[in-house]
């Protein structure tokens, strides 16, 4: 069985992982990027995003045919660009089925399934398919997530796995 600092090793960067879509599936990214572009991530988070003192690791497994992956892994990515001691690399739902879902005690493997890990490529937390304010929603929260309006969701998911990292050591 593979560690995970491998694993994150192995996996694609978000380009290459784009680069194996379908061209319907590079524009649900490219939709997902244009909204993130017109309306940016909210005050809190950019400073929840400046604040992160330490290196950290998303190893995800996603698909580019999955619309939950083409969204979430768009914030992640942000998330990378911005904060450069967050890095993002993706494998495959195979791979994770293979090399994570009983390491994880998960029954399944849900995508995008994040493993976020510390600079040691400690698994510290996880964020699974989607954001807890969607999952928690209504119908309204679900459409508004799907349109790529809720991408802060998925930062506050991950910043608050990371941020808890720092007040538990």
């Amino acid at each position: 069985m593979s560690g995970y600092r491998e694993l994150f090793e192995k996996g694609m960067g978000f380009a290459a992982f784009v680069a194996t879509g379908l061209d319907a599936e590079q524009e649900g990214v490219s939709r997902a990027e244009q909204r993130m572009a017109a309306t940016g991530f909210s005050e809190a988070t950019r400073q929840r995003m400046a604040a992160v003192a330490r290196d950290y690791y998303l190893l995800a497994a996603g698909e580019m045919w999955c619309p939950d992956c083409q969204v979430n892994l768009v914030a992640l990515e942000a998330l990378c660009a911005a904060q450069p001691r967050v890095r993002l690399a993706v494998i495959s739902k195979a791979r994770a089925e293979q090399q994570l879902r009983d390491r994880l005690g998960l029954p399944k493997v849900s995508i995008p399934l994040v493993v976020v890990l510390d600079a040691g490529f400690e698994p510290i937390g996880l964020f699974i398919e989607r954001p807890q304010a969607v999952i928690q929603g209504d119908e309204q929260t679900l459409a508004a997530y799907k349109a790529a309006q809720m991408l802060d969701a998925t930062l506050t998911d991950v910043l608050t796995i990371i941020e808890s990292s720092n007040t538990s050591r």
